[in-house]
């Protein structure tokens, strides 16, 4: 009888409801910013943007994901280094990206702090989905290596392994031709001075400064697809011109060639990088709604 009453606290002790508001430091002793909605509901969704210089929490799109896949989940989403809600949301390249987000803001980072809050907050949860577009796929798909016991991972035109291959793709779609070649020796030269040094250097190159580069150039995007121990659903729209859509078809295909039988690939015609169709209308909302039943049943 004691046993089993003593079994019986560990375990309510083991799911305790998760906390909004509880602090989280990294190992540097910064705290890490997020936010936890709906905290008491039964599942947990956590999403993480893009890797442009804005607070998560002015993110259309990942309400709409939270509405359209998970909508009476638990939602927590996780700011990058050095930013708050405070940064008043801009769309494009900006002036005014926080110093200690230049410095600080990498991949790696991203995804620790993501393995930390979910391994702090999975065992109040029925069942933890994690989703991601564009680099929020790629870090998605790498915190799911780390955490062990997800349900579907959902990564949304997350693109290929090589992150320098699909800077030059989308330089070759966007640039024009006679600024193309240009362009194109302008960030090979960068890429090689970040990959060759051995010192950081003071550096903005597209809202993102020198650790960023040297993490994001070092990373073979797709590689914890192999061993990710849950389903995964990989989305990539065929018009899109920020990564190439044909080479992530390729790539893919070939580790569920290999065995990976836990990936689902699906290819999306007429649909650029942001979901939006040749109208310009977004269809994020159905492109995820779409998927939803394929994530609810794995």
């Amino acid at each position: 009888m004691k046993i089993a009453f003593l079994i019986s606290i560990l375990l309510i002790l083991s799911a305790s409801p998760a906390i909004a508001g509880e602090k989280y430091l990294r190992n540097d002793g910064t705290e890490i910013q997020y936010y936890l909605d709906n905290a008491t509901a039964d599942n947990l969704l956590v999403i993480f943007q893009g890797s442009d210089c804005n607070s998560v929490r002015h993110m259309e799109s990942v309400t709409t994901i939270w509405q359209a896949l998970a909508p009476d989940s638990a939602l927590l989403t996780i700011e990058k280094y050095g930013i708050n809600d405070s940064l008043l949301y801009s769309s494009g390249e900006r002036g005014d990206c926080p110093t200690k987000y230049l410095q600080h803001n990498t991949m790696a980072q991203r995804i620790n702090d993501g393995v930390q809050l979910i391994d702090a907050l999975k065992n109040s949860y029925d069942k933890v989905i994690v989703a991601g577009g564009s680099e929020g796929g790629s870090i998605a798909l790498a915190v799911a290596k780390r955490v062990s016991g997800l349900h579907p991972v959902l990564a949304l035109n997350s693109g290929s392994s090589s992150f320098q291959h699909d800077i030059e793709f989308s330089i070759k779609q966007t640039v024009p031709e006679d600024q193309r070649n240009e362009a194109l020796n302008g960030f090979r030269q960068f890429v090689a001075r970040i990959k060759q040094s051995q010192e950081p250097f003071p550096a903005n190159v597209s809202g993102h400064g020198y650790a960023y580069w040297k993490d994001a150039l070092e990373r073979d995007l797709l590689k914890p697809l192999t061993s990710i121990d849950a389903p995964v659903v990989v989305i990539q729209s065929q018009e899109d011109k920020s990564v190439d859509p044909e080479q992530t078809r390729r790539e893919i295909n070939r580790i569920i060639s290999n065995g990976a039988t836990h990936i689902t690939l699906k290819m999306l015609p007429r649909l650029d990088h942001g979901f939006r169709d040749s109208n310009g209308q977004s269809q994020l909302k159905n492109v995820v709604e779409g998927v939803s039943n394929i994530i609810n049943t794995k």
